[in-house]
């Protein structure tokens, strides 16, 4: 019977080291974590691995399986491209919005989901999640157990928060059983997991999903900030230690939704920037710019931005926390 490493989803196997699911043959017996996860787990090393299946391959097997849907992505990577994988789901499914916990105190939260629902066209349900995370996990296993949802896949963007969410929805029903791998980087995740979170509930890890058009990002780290600053006409932003730039041709105020490492590699300077190639007009007050596997600028004075991040990498939207939403 072959055994399935219940850290990352795939066979365990002692023939080579160098592939995944390796474990010593001594050690097959009695073991549960490959040797890659135990390593991420015991030792906190970051093995980064490229996802073995890609979108359409995991989309296709939910779409032909009858299960419940719950698909996780954070607010800082919620974009077009994140909605048409959602919208490509058939089966019933709910949106949970992650990291929550940096909306603005005075922000009313139906709003967002309002604006959500609106501005992306999301008739499913939607549910915000951050803060305390066991307060979070409960209010989706309610959500679970109030809608008769019994077995469930759980899908969405690379370090999204799915294998965190499950090991908390099974620290709160107490039910035993091992803890899936949480990890920094991409790909903890290699296949499909399932794990018995209660008596009553059944829910299956997925491969979290990457981003063809997502920025080349090194930042690791779950934390999460909003850095904001008053920028003048001409200045420049450098993001992740001079990769990217954006200049801007007004006085205004600029919060950076992103992550917390990457916070601290923003500098503001107004000596010209190389190679600007693309310009982005932000025609109306409280716009965000969507930098994709960034996060977002959200931006309070209409503004033209010039910047070396190809058009490809970027959408403008109505803000998400500015103006009406307020």
């Amino acid at each position: 019977m072959n055994k399935i490493c219940f850290g990352c989803g795939v066979k365990l196997q002692s023939d080579d080291k160098n592939k995944v699911g390796y474990v010593p043959e001594a050690k097959m017996d009695s073991a549960k974590y490959c040797m890659r996860c135990f390593r991420m787990m015991h030792y906190g090393e970051n093995n980064h691995l490229e996802t073995p299946k890609d979108i359409k391959e995991i989309i296709n097997k939910v779409n032909k399986d009858q299960r419940f849907v719950i698909f996780l992505v954070d607010f800082l990577n919620l974009n077009k491209e994140v909605i048409k994988i959602f919208d490509s789901i058939t089966k019933r499914k709910v949106l949970i919005v992650n990291k929550c916990e940096l909306i603005p105190k005075h922000i009313v939260k139906e709003r967002i989901i309002d604006y959500i629902r609106n501005y992306y066209g999301i008739t499913s349900d939607i549910k915000l999640k951050g803060g305390n995370s066991f307060h979070g996990a409960k209010v989706i296993l309610n959500y679970l157990r109030n809608n008769g949802i019994r077995e469930a896949y759980i899908l969405g963007i690379s370090n999204s928060g799915k294998s965190t969410l499950i090991n908390d929805l099974v620290d709160i029903t107490g039910v035993k059983t091992n803890r899936i791998t949480v990890n920094s980087r991409a790909n903890t995740t290699l296949d499909f997991i399932r794990v018995n979170i209660a008596d009553d509930i059944m829910l299956i890890d997925s491969p979290g999903f990457i981003l063809p058009d997502s920025l080349e990002n090194d930042v690791s780290g779950k934390k999460i900030t909003a850095y904001s600053m008053q920028i003048k006409m001409g200045e420049t932003l450098s993001l992740l230690d001079g990769k990217y730039f954006v200049k801007f041709d007004n006085d205004t105020a600029v919060t950076f939704y992103t992550n917390a490492s990457c916070a601290k590699n923003v500098k503001k300077y107004y000596r010209a920037a190389p190679d600007l190639n693309y310009i982005v007009k932000l025609d109306h007050d409280n716009m965000d710019l969507v930098l994709y596997g960034i996060g977002f600028l959200s931006v309070k004075r209409r503004c033209n931005i010039t910047t070396n991040i190809p058009s490809k990498n970027i959408e403008v939207r109505k803000s998400m926390f500015g103006g009406t939403n307020e």
